[in-house]
C-alpha cells in the first residue's frame, strides 16, 4: 500500500527557469553561454546545493571559471529569486493527496542561499508533512546517502510504501534502486496517470479521473 508521496521541488512543484532569467540580461550569445557554464551548469552549482563550502567559496569557483565576467556572474548569482516560480497546481495537489490519507514530503537539492531568496514561492511547504533539503545534510541527489537521511529523519517512511516524483530520470533511478516507487515528472496529467494504479492497484489505470478530482 502506498502511504507516502515524496516530491522534488524544482521542475515539479515550482518552475526553475534559470534560462529565461539569464536571457533577461541580454548578454551576447557567447557571454550568456559562458556565464551559464560558470553558474547554473557548472560544478559550483552542485556544490552550492550541497553547501559544504561557504558562499564566498562558491562564488570564487564561479568567477574562476570565467574571470572576465566576474561582475556579471556575481549579479546573476545574487538574483536567484527570479528563477523560481510556484506552479499553480502545487497547493491544490498537496491538499488533495493529504485528503486521501497520504503523507506528503519533499526531497530537494536546494541551498540555504537559494531558499532565503525564494521562500515566498515555496509557500506550499507548511502544507506538507515534512521533508529534507540537500543543504541540511550536505548531500545531494542522486547520492543514496540523501535518501537514507530522509528515512532517518522520518522512520515511518518505508521505501516500498512511498512514491518519489522527480523531473530527473537519474534521480528516479537512484530512488528505485533503494526500493522506492519512482515516477519521472513531466507534467501533472502524466504524473497523476502513473500514480493512480499505484494507489489503486486492483483498478485499471484512470489517471484522468484522478486528475479531475484535484482542486486545481
Amino acid at each position: 500500500m502506498i502511504r507516502n508521496i515524496i516530491f522534488d521541488i524544482g521542475g515539479v512543484l515550482v518552475d526553475y527557469d534559470w534560462k529565461t532569467y539569464l536571457k533577461s540580461f541580454h548578454f551576447p550569445a557567447e557571454k550568456e553561454e559562458t556565464i551559464a557554464r560558470a553558474t547554473f551548469l557548472g560544478k559550483a552549482w552542485s556544490e552550492l546545493d550541497r553547501e559544504a563550502l561557504s558562499i564566498d567559496e562558491i562564488t570564487a569557483m564561479m568567477t574562476a571559471a570565467a574571470p572576465q565576467y566576474t561582475e556579471d556572474i556575481l549579479t546573476v548569482f545574487h538574483g536567484l529569486r527570479h528563477t523560481i516560480h510556484r506552479r499553480d497546481y502545487a497547493c491544490g495537489l498537496i491538499r488533495s493527496l493529504r485528503e486521501r490519507g497520504l503523507k506528503v514530503y519533499y526531497l530537494s537539492n536546494y541551498s540555504s542561499h537559494t531558499l532565503g531568496q525564494t521562500r515566498e514561492a515555496l509557500d506550499f511547504l507548511p502544507l506538507m508533512d515534512g521533508g529534507l533539503f540537500s543543504y541540511e545534510v550536505k548531500q545531494v541527489k542522486p547520492e543514496p546517502e540523501i535518501f537514507a537521511s530522509l528515512l532517518a529523519r522520518y522512520p515511518d517512511i518505508l521505501p516500498g510504501e512511498s512514491v518519489f516524483f522527480d523531473d530527473s530520470s537519474v534521480n528516479i533511478e537512484a530512488a528505485r534502486r533503494l526500493g522506492f516507487h519512482g515516477i519521472v515528472f513531466g507534467e501533472l496529467s502524466q504524473a497523476m496517470a502513473e500514480l493512480a494504479p499505484l494507489l489503486h492497484p486492483s483498478e485499471p489505470p484512470a489517471g484522468s479521473g484522478f486528475k479531475a478530482s484535484l482542486p486545481l
